[in-house]
């Protein structure tokens, strides 16, 4: 534990450990510190017991926002205030006004490099970047209400699902501002905004369909015009129904072809297993590996995986006359052959790697095609 006189000199040389939580605690008010999280963010706390001996944190403020010694002035007011038997709780954090385009930078900093993956967090930059700062930026925080939010969602009426996906973050991002106390609890400008109504998109391959495609892919192999690894990994997303960067991650030594599975580290869903048919697991045997490439889909760069495959999908599926088909439709073919095959909801969300129920159930209407197709079947 690291102690001494909290001024301006030893703030600045107190620099904690990388990586940890650590605090410079104050020798003279007790309970006073500099508190540096594992993000470098640094904040002045003051840690006191209330009157019925629970321990309590308050923050004072950002060391970016206050110096050492007004920190200290605002924590010996509070000290005194206990004194006097008036509650530190209810004490309003002395913190200066910061704008939305500032906030979100520590969005970023503080709280997605340390919880989101990096396509999480790339995600969110393009959304702060293009559409959060250039609209309310410039606000300062106490001065954003719900009628910006209004104003900033009827800017995306003609696409729906961005509007939601940007209303979701401004939604975290001013609840974060509470926590870290930049505005009064209970403010959340987001909060009782409604969001646009999804149209979910079901768009799955029929035989013919797959025919089609199985034809085109055919010819590029024989003919050349697209790579070996992006016509195996086109193939291993039909046969597996995984996540496109599940497959283009996937390296050999996840591969486990005598049990037919393949055990993912990572995954958008956290540690996952994709469990492979027996047309899958031959063909992924098949596959020729590379001695100086881990990657079971490597790339054109010695030891790099494959990275992109949406421009020569684009070319396979304009062949094949599939126009409107996504990469992530073949997931959802997939899940609807797997009903086909009498396979309960439970089971298709399993093989799909699907943490929730939820996200299975957009495929409980193909059980109703199945029933009525059978029901043809009996009845002649």
């Amino acid at each position: 534990m690291a102690t001494g006189k909290i001024t301006s000199r030893s703030v600045a040389r107190f620099k904690g450990e990388p990586g940890k939580e650590s605090c410079l605690w104050d020798t003279e008010v007790k309970g006073f510190g500099l508190r540096v999280q594992p993000s470098g963010r640094r904040s002045y706390i003051y840690k006191f017991r209330t009157p019925d001996g629970r321990r309590r944190n308050r923050k004072l403020g950002d060391e970016t926002a206050l110096t050492a010694e007004a920190a200290r002035r605002a924590v010996t007011l509070w000290v005194t205030n206990k004194a006097l038997g008036k509650p530190i709780l209810n004490a309003k954090p002395v913190v200066q006004s910061i704008t939305l385009r500032s906030l979100c930078d520590l969005y970023i900093e503080d709280y997605a490099k340390l919880h989101k993956k990096p396509k999480s967090i790339e995600e969110d930059s393009r959304y702060i970047e293009r559409d959060i700062k250039p609209a309310l930026g410039h606000k300062a925080l106490g001065e954003i209400g719900s009628k910006d939010i209004v104003r900033l969602k009827s800017d995306f009426v003609d696409t729906p699902v961005k509007a939601n996906r940007v209303l979701a973050l401004l939604s975290k991002i001013f609840n974060l501002a509470e926590e870290w106390e930049y505005r009064e609890p209970n403010t959340n400008p987001v909060r009782h905004i409604r969001k646009f109504k999804e149209t979910s998109r079901k768009r799955y391959l029929n035989p013919e369909e797959l025919e089609r495609l199985e034809n085109v892919m055919g010819d590029a192999e024989v003919n050349g015009w697209t790579s070996q690894p992006v016509i195996d990994a086109i193939r291993v997303l039909q046969m597996t129904g995984a996540r496109l960067r599940e497959v283009l991650n996937m390296e050999w030594t996840f591969v486990d072809l005598p049990n037919g599975q393949v055990h993912l580290p990572d995954s958008k869903t956290g540690e996952k297993t994709i469990f492979l048919s027996n047309k899958a697991r031959r063909y992924i045997g098949n596959i020729e590996r590379k001695l100086d490439n881990t990657f079971v889909f490597p790339g054109q760069r010695k030891g790099a995986q494959l990275i992109n495959i949406q421009k020569p999908w684009r070319l396979i599926r304009e062949r094949a006359e599939l126009n409107d088909v996504r990469i992530h439709d073949l997931r959802h073919t997939y899940a609807s052959l797997a009903v086909a095959q009498n396979l309960s909801l439970p089971i298709v969300g399993k093989l799909l790697g699907h943490k929730s129920s939820k996200s299975t159930e957009r495929y409980a209407h193909l059980y109703t095609d199945v029933m009525i197709a059978a029901a043809k079947k009996v009845g002649g």
